[in-house]
């Protein structure tokens, strides 16, 4: 159990995923604003942590799976030459109710409608659970920007609506 104040906790990858993959899907929803890529995406965060040469550990895990996506996100937009845009084409899951699916758009595009440097926090907050600590790290920013960049993003998405 505790060595050294250490504990450690185990939990095999599919516990680490049925806990984790809703939180980085939603960040990769935020980011694409398209379900099915977003899907895509997880799938391959995942691929890229199982055949990581490093150990995935239940207390970092969402951080370190987050992290991941985020450069599968960025390589996705290199991809398609778009660095630093959001695509324009908004794909809600079909199973959603209409008001639900518009309600779900409607929420990503005005996240998308954020300048990078406050939408990137903000998703990494609210959507993928991280603490302010954690993003600050991700982002290589200070504890204060990230509180500063989080508080304008809801700012302006309170003026969006």
């Amino acid at each position: 159990m505790a060595d050294g104040g250490y504990c450690k906790v185990t939990m095999t990858f599919g516990e680490i995923y049925e806990e984790h993959a809703p939180a980085v899907y939603r960040c990769l929803l935020a980011w694409s604003r398209n379900a099915a890529l977003a899907e895509e995406l997880t799938s391959e965060t995942f691929y890229r942590a199982i055949v990581a040469e490093q150990e995935v550990r239940a207390a970092t895990a969402r951080g370190y799976l987050i992290a991941i996506a985020r450069n599968v996100w960025r390589k996705q937009l290199m991809r398609r030459g778009r660095v630093g845009e959001m695509p324009v084409d908004v794909t809600a899951p079909a199973a959603l109710s209409a008001e639900a699916r518009l309600d779900l758009e409607r929420a990503l595009e005005a996240i998308s409608s954020l300048p990078e440097e406050l939408r990137e926090p903000l998703v990494l907050y609210a959507q993928g659970g991280l603490s302010y600590d954690e993003i600050a790290a991700q982002l290589e920013i200070t504890l204060a920007a990230v509180k500063i960049r989080i508080f304008r993003a809801r700012q302006k998405l309170e003026n969006y609506r």
